[in-house]
């Protein structure tokens, strides 16, 4: 890892706390060749927890080596040897060495916290240009000092948008439009989950209404800009986050707005559902007018958000009391949504679905292409634009 030694370019950090039989530990060690971000560099992470579980069984955790030559603009990963035990779990990605994103534009919804602002945050440090979209003014200033604090360089900057109003959708694409600047990457990210049966602005069925409708709006109005900015050697890319939870989603055109019989978890899994059949039809579109721009859909697990605040107090004590051990973290749950919007091995990847960096399959009602048309088009008719799709098979 260069011709230098640790001593002599490290920079190594230890944290360690306990709480009862349980103990954290932490070493991380960084070693630069030629200044961070510059020439030729290695981060190595290696993580361990234990806990008296059993008598001492240990639960241990290895992590990753990147080496990265700026040249070669993205590189390989080896592997640190992981240490087996009775509680030992898979391996995970520790922050893989992307391409820069200098002079690269992106969007990225719900970006104020949890998965959108670590989504925003990694985006930054790669040198994207990276613009806000959320419904609270407060909470978009605060995370954007945030963001450029922790990074330094980047260029971050937030744009009131309300995704439960069509007309604050249309203002916020107005406003993007009047900065005359590309959009390479847009992250439909924003979300709600599990709320009281409620109503948008303009009458929707809140989860289906925000989750997807909303999305389903920008994305079309942002098109235009997407293909302007795409390239055949570098697509504009959209990545839409779904969830695990539209595998049991069912979708009722005739009850979009889940009238008949409003279950909170149902409506959920339905919008988490119309994302997918969304991105896959969005993708065939594209496809088919030959648009360099391409559309994925993630699922960024379990992961520890305020998402969960509506769900019952007993479910709020059992998240708090395992969330350590089964939830991943924002950082964690944002690791897809970045890999699907910057790694070289998507380029020109369109119509996946997304889980832990890897494309796996959906449930199977989501390629059902005459249920994904017909929700387009139902779609268009309620946000009010024109289909366009009519013409495509």
């Amino acid at each position: 890892m260069g011709a230098t030694t640790v001593a002599q370019q490290a920079v190594c950090g230890w944290h360690g706390h306990s709480a009862g039989s349980i103990s954290a530990g932490i070493i991380c060690c960084l070693q630069m060749h030629g200044g961070l971000y510059q020439n030729e560099f290695a981060v190595c992470s290696w993580g361990l927890v234990s806990g008296g579980f059993g008598g001492g069984d240990a639960k241990t955790s290895s992590s990753w080596c990147v080496r990265q030559q700026k040249d070669w603009g993205y590189t390989g990963l080896a592997k640190i040897p992981e240490e087996t035990s009775l509680l030992s779990q898979e391996c995970r990605w520790c922050d893989p060495v992307f391409p820069t994103q200098n002079g690269k534009v992106a969007i990225v919804t719900g970006g104020t916290k949890g998965i959108g602002y670590q989504t925003v945050k990694h985006l930054a440090r790669l040198g994207m240009h990276v613009i806000i979209a959320g419904n609270s003014e407060n909470e978009g200033q605060e995370a954007v000092r945030k963001i450029q604090e922790e990074t330094l360089t980047g260029k971050v900057e937030f744009l009131y948008c309300d995704l439960a109003s069509m007309k604050s959708i249309r203002q916020f694409v107005q406003r993007f439009r009047a900065k005359n600047c590309p959009l390479h990457v847009l992250v439909n990210n924003a979300g709600v989950m599990l709320v009281p049966e409620r109503k948008t602005e303009d009458g929707f069925e809140e989860h289906f209404g925000l989750n997807y409708l909303g999305h389903f709006l920008l994305t079309n109005l942002l098109l235009d800009k997407l293909k302007q900015s795409g390239t055949h050697s570098h697509n504009a890319r959209i990545i839409t986050v779904s969830s695990a939870t539209h595998y049991v989603g069912e979708l009722h055109l005739n009850d979009l707005q889940s009238r008949c019989s409003y279950s909170p978890h149902g409506a959920y899994a339905q919008s988490k559902l119309a994302l997918v059949l969304f991105t896959y039809r969005l993708q065939h579109l594209l496809t088919a007018n030959g648009s360099h721009v391409t559309a994925n859909v993630v699922d960024p697990g379990v992961v520890n958000t305020e998402l969960y605040k509506h769900v019952f107090w007993v479910i709020k004590v059992v998240k708090w009391m395992t969330a350590w051990l089964f939830f991943k973290t924002p950082e964690e749950g944002a690791s897809t949504s970045i890999y699907a919007a910057v790694s070289p091995e998507m380029e020109g990847a369109g119509g996946c679905y997304l889980y832990n960096e890897t494309r796996t399959k959906s449930a199977d009602v989501a390629y059902d292409e005459e249920l994904q048309r017909r929700l387009w088009t139902e779609s268009c008719r309620m946000v009010g634009i024109s289909d366009e799709s009519s013409r495509v098979p």
